[in-house]
């Protein structure tokens, strides 16, 4: 199925694509048909001044070539692709030194010197496109330059060095090595296309025709007799109108670069940002996995003492298994804490029924241990559906929060069964909330400076219960004064015994 869909996807791309290379070619054949017979129109020619105009269309088509060059320098970088620079390399060579030098050349009998001079660089610049089409490796970006630069210093060399050649020019500048050097113009051209079609890519594909136009310029001009410049305005014209498509093709490519990078680096700010929200998060959770330890080894100091002393009896076992309790729930944490962003799921990990006599009895014999006054009231036969480990968090936490902001005050834990729940109440006998703070104080990071804290401990707590399908919720209490912490709790069903485990 897949692989349907992706061959029918590359058809359609394509088709796509052949399309627009018949559009291309169409529309080029059309505007090439047109400039050259405007080009070689005797009213044109009248009307303007003939070598004038030649000589600032050559120009023109320099400095757009130059842009080229620039551009494909760019998409070089843009695009990590070493045939770039080497085009940009021959653009340079052909514009800023073939092409002033025709506008320069003097009317009449062209010196050989400057035949020979012009023929280095015609070559230089094929040896640089045949390159362009499949580059070197070794020679990377830059060994395109070096050939360009070794060219324009033997074509000037030739240029200044050698007066006149006689017969050795037509040898080296003659029609046979010419027509050679044209050919493979064209067959460089030609190649670039067929590249383009292979890559299916639209920008490559006009920078190939506007290679092939300056090729079939080159044609054109190389079909004249030699002697004045051209007896019309057809080569300029032509060679500026194949300037002009390879830079729309190289604009192209660019934009199609920055877009590509626009786009990677988009992701990459995405991909940070993610990285960024998960450290965030896994720092939180972190200070909330630690406060949790520190809560609960705040339980078990000072205890060890009485643990190690002779005694025995009732109240000693009690509280041993209290400890090891409360160890072993402290023992799961540290063991699953790889991945603090699970905080919940680690606590929960035994889903099912628990009856909460027990629980809080270990957590209230741990703060007798330590010498606070926590009475306990536990309605019988009450359980609770969840998880004990996340009731006990909840628990440890409140009887925490008691201790910090009412030290030394009596505690009361009260539970209770209300409908289908059941109620777990933490009450001590301290100032209370501020008046209007009931539920800002559950927030994340909310704490009275003077009483210290990090205003962890009532965000946890509410977490969990939620999670668990509970409620908290705090209140100022008279009669005595104080604050009551109250913890509701899905109870288990009335026919089910408590221990039995939630149905999935």
């Amino acid at each position: 199925m897949a692989t349907g869909v992706t061959s029918a996807v590359g058809r359609l791309r394509r088709a796509r694509f052949t399309s627009r290379l018949a559009i291309d070619v169409g529309v080029l054949l059309a505007l090439c048909a047109a400039v050259v017979v405007l080009a070689a129109s005797p009213r044109v020619l009248d009307w303007l001044h003939q070598e004038t105009a030649a000589d600032i269309v050559t120009l023109i088509a320099a400095g757009i070539g130059a842009a080229a060059a620039i551009l494909a320098l760019v998409a070089s970088r843009l695009l990590t692709e070493a045939r770039l620079a080497w085009l940009a390399a021959a653009l340079v060579l052909y514009c800023l030194v073939v092409l002033p030098w025709g506008v320069s050349a003097p009317a009449g009998t062209i010196p050989s010197a400057t035949q020979v001079s012009r023929f280095i660089a015609y070559a230089t610049a094929l040896v640089l496109l045949v390159f362009a089409l499949r580059s070197p490796r070794r020679m990377g970006t830059w060994g395109g330059w070096v050939i360009m630069l070794a060219g324009a210093v033997l074509a000037v060399l030739a240029l200044l060095l050698v007066p006149d050649l006689g017969a050795a020019t037509l040898f080296i500048a003659g029609p046979v090595n010419a027509v050679v050097v044209v050919v493979g113009w064209v067959a460089a051209a030609v190649l670039a296309v067929v590249d383009a079609a292979r890559r299916q890519s639209t920008s490559r594909l006009r920078i190939g025709l506007g290679l092939v136009i300056l090729a079939g310029a080159q044609l054109y001009r190389l079909s004249t007799p030699m002697g004045p410049p051209v007896p019309d305005l057809v080569f300029p014209a032509l060679r500026l109108v194949g300037m002009a498509v390879l830079l729309v093709g190289l604009l192209q490519l660019v934009q199609r670069g920055l877009r590509s990078l626009q786009e990677e680096n988009f992701e990459q700010q995405e991909e940070l940002a993610a990285a960024a929200l998960h450290m965030e998060r896994a720092a939180a959770h972190t200070a909330e996995r630690n406060h949790e330890l520190r809560n609960g080894l705040a339980g078990l100091a000072g205890i060890t003492h009485l643990l190690s002393a002779e005694a025995d009896g009732p109240d000693h076992d009690r509280l041993r298994s209290a400890v090891l309790a409360e160890l072993g729930r402290l023992h799961t944490i540290l063991e699953r804490s790889g991945d603090p962003l699970e905080l919940e799921e680690d606590l929960a990990e035994e889903p099912g029924s628990y009856e909460l006599e027990p629980m809080l009895a270990n957590l209230v014999e741990l703060q007798r241990a330590r010498g606070r006054q926590v009475r306990l009231e536990v309605a019988e036969g009450l359980a609770a559906l969840g998880s004990s480990a996340v009731a006990a968090q909840i628990v440890t936490n409140l009887l925490a929060n008691c201790e910090r902001h009412a030290p030394g005050t009596p505690v009361t834990v009260t539970a209770f069964s209300e409908h289908d729940d059941v109620v777990i109440e933490v009450r001590d006998r301290g100032p209370g909330l501020p008046p209007g703070k009931e539920r800002d104080v559950l927030g994340r990071g909310v704490h009275d400076a003077r009483a210290g804290g990090s205003g962890l401990g009532l965000h946890i707590s509410r977490e969990l219960v939620e999670g668990q399908g509970g409620s908290l919720s705090l209140r100022t209490v008279d009669g005595p004064r104080g604050c009551a912490a109250t913890v509701t709790l899905p109870a288990v069903d009335a026919n089910r015994p408590a221990t039995d485990p939630v149905a999935p």
